[in-house]
């Protein structure tokens, strides 16, 4: 019993294959669901679930305010970006909000190596994310559905998948947080989501990053709080558009070919 679990571990680590590296959740992740979590990964679950748990807690207690982390910069010059890109990875894992984050390390280093700072702890947080879900869970997401639409739709993001994490990515309307997880649960290579993300949050997290700056402040309230609400609305009317605009396209390819 020892060695099959061992098996199973080995199983769900990371591999390279074929010039491309994944996070395999095993032969059995292909078609679904696991078939058997084990005790290890569902020590892995809970341990998870607390790490999110105790995150809000502290947000909430005010231990992961950005604030702290401009008192710790005066003192740690060196050790601010690295303590700042763990704290960011950390939000982006549990799903705290990191508009804030963005926001301080542009009025801290400026808005090319802050922005860049951000879009590289996002991406280590997202990396961690979706390598959690994929081990854990599988790629449910991956197998094949009768469904015709469902099928449909998986064609396009099998085709088009680094757009699809561009879209996503570029987007302020998707929540990073649980997005991470969800794409882990599909059928991506690891790799493409990997260059994608951090590639595609470059622009987004430079932009913010330039505004901290701009600023002077990374306070979400009054003004700043009112242009973000702005463009959540158009991105979120973007989304839809472009969303009925794959629904009528398949509709249409659906009454060519009944």
């Amino acid at each position: 019993m020892e060695r099959l679990g061992e098996l199973d571990d080995a199983a769900a680590a990371p591999s390279l294959q074929a010039g491309k590296w994944h996070f395999s959740g095993g032969d059995e992740d292909r078609g679904g669901f696991r078939r058997h979590i084990g005790p290890k990964r569902g020590i892995a679950v809970v341990v998870l679930t607390g790490g999110i748990i105790g995150a809000w807690y502290l947000r909430r207690q005010g231990i992961l305010d950005p604030a702290l982390l401009q008192v710790f910069l005066h003192d740690h010059t060196v050790a601010a970006p690295l303590a700042t890109i763990l704290i960011y990875s950390l939000a982006v894992l549990t799903g705290l909000p990191t508009l804030p984050l963005n926001l301080a390390a542009g009025v801290f280093w400026g808005a090319a190596i802050g922005g860049s700072m951000s879009a590289l702890a996002t991406t280590l947080g997202a990396v961690v994310a979706f390598a959690a879900a994929r081990s854990i869970f599988g790629r449910p997401l991956a197998r094949r559905f009768d469904n015709k639409a469902i099928a449909y739709f998986q064609r396009e993001f099998e085709q088009k998948g680094w757009r699809f994490i561009a879209f996503v990515r570029l987007n302020p309307a998707f929540p990073t947080g649980p997005l991470n997880y969800l794409l882990g649960l599909t059928g991506i290579d690891a790799f493409t989501y990997v260059w994608a993300t951090f590639v595609f949050l470059l622009p987004p997290s430079i932009a913010v990053a330039f505004i901290g700056r701009s600023i002077g402040t990374f306070v979400v309230q009054g003004h700043m709080a009112r242009l973000i609400m702005t463009v959540m609305v158009i991105s979120a009317a973007l989304t839809a558009i472009l969303g009925f605009a794959y629904i009528a396209r398949f509709l249409y390819r659906r009454g060519e070919h009944p």
